[in-house]
């Protein structure tokens, strides 16, 4: 068992040829902003799950069961593409409040023959609060989780504003780690803070990957920084050896960005916490990274991202990023070409099932989407192309 564990744990970092090179490609000129005359893609929607409360991130375990966190109800559920549902797993200690709860959830590479998947969550004990990575263990049967270790720890919190969370597996078996700056001015471009970053981690240990940009840093949170500088990632997608990240804009200018080694977004609301500043702030010291897509004048509130997969898609498999928005109520598809340029867009969904928070790909190439509109009025809806 502990040769096995030490290979993989090799692997993870032994990863340097999978990394994100920083100079791959020449970076494009900053993306044209959204405008509300994006024209409307024609979907096949059905409900898959009812009676829910602010679902924030599901995972498929097979062709017709998955599990779903919900991030104020603090528990883990598995849902069936029938329509069934059953709670799994609750852990001492998850809190949630405003933004902040039980988030993010990842499957492990090796789930299928492990159980193991991972989760990000509010924490609460006596004056301690943080938000913190989780690996979980769910047994054969499919029917318990639980909390098998704690990760990472010390990711800020406040009131529970700007808590992130963001989990996906990149290159080589390492795991990235978004996450959001808890509403404080200096975290996103403080090194030694978790708060407004990419980290990038030994799934096995939480520790930051020795090919990591900091590695040799005496802190260890900044041992784990990929990319810093933003305000509050709230999904990763995976294309290729290219991470992609969703950022969530102040009044204005969403994101989403292209993970570089070592990049800077921009974000740096000083002082105090100034939301009048531009995302990316492109007068700060050194190169900053625009993104690949903004939202422009005015907030979309963008939340998950899954690229289009299957070919119930045709061409636009793997070239489509499927944003989900809040406060829009609708799913933006981006279409990017090989080299991250967007080259158009379109929505989905628009004002018909509230707001929209987690989208996944499932069985046959159909999104999963929840909605997040609380008081046990969400769902988990199927969604195809017309």
């Amino acid at each position: 068992m502990d040769r096995r564990r030490t290979a993989i744990a090799v692997a993870v970092l032994a990863s340097t040829a999978l990394l994100l090179p920083e100079g791959a490609a020449a970076e494009p000129r900053a993306a044209s902003p959204t405008s509300s005359a994006a024209r409307a893609a024609p979907m096949r929607v059905s409900t898959v799950l009812t009676g829910l409360d602010h679902p924030w991130d599901l995972a498929f375990v097979s062709s017709s069961q998955f599990l779903f966190t919900q991030r104020d109800r603090k528990t883990i559920s598995l849902g069936t593409t029938s329509g069934a549902k059953r709670v799994v797993g609750r852990a001492a200690g998850i809190w949630a409040s405003g933004e902040t709860g039980l988030m993010a959830l990842e499957l492990a590479p090796d789930f299928a023959r492990t159980g193991t998947f991972y989760t990000c969550h509010g924490y609460r004990s006596g004056a301690t609060k943080d938000v913190r990575v989780a690996r979980w263990r769910l047994n054969a049967a499919r029917t318990s989780a639980r909390l098998t270790k704690t990760i990472v720890r010390g990711l800020p919190a406040t009131s529970g504003r700007h808590g992130g969370c963001a989990l996906a597996f990149g290159p080589g078996g390492a795991l990235f780690i978004g996450t959001g700056d808890a509403a404080v001015g200096r975290n996103a471009q403080r090194l030694r803070s978790g708060g407004g970053k990419v980290l990038r981690v030994n799934p096995r240990t939480g520790r930051g990957l020795r090919s990591n940009p900091y590695a040799k840093s005496r802190y260890a949170m900044k041992r784990r920084v990929f990319t810093y500088g933003h305000r509050n990632v709230q999904g990763l997608a995976r294309r290729g050896n290219r991470m992609w990240a969703v950022e969530q804009g102040s009044y204005r200018d969403d994101e989403v960005n292209a993970l570089f080694r070592k990049g800077n977004y921009g974000w740096n609301p000083v002082p105090g916490y100034n939301e009048s500043v531009p995302m990316t702030d492109h007068g700060l010291p050194g190169k900053q990274r625009s993104p690949r897509w903004r939202s422009g004048g005015s907030t979309l509130a963008t939340t998950g991202a899954a690229w289009l997969r299957g070919s119930v898609w045709g061409n636009r498999s793997g070239r489509v990023l499927a944003v989900t928005a809040l406060k829009a109520e609708q799913i933006r598809l981006l279409r990017f070409d090989r080299r991250g340029r967007l080259r158009g867009q379109s929505v989905a969904l628009r004002g018909q099932y509230g707001r929209l928070r987690a989208v996944t790909v499932g069985p046959g190439g159909a999104l999963y989407v929840s909605t997040s509109n609380g008081g046990g009025n969400d769902r988990i809806l199927r969604v195809l192309p017309r």
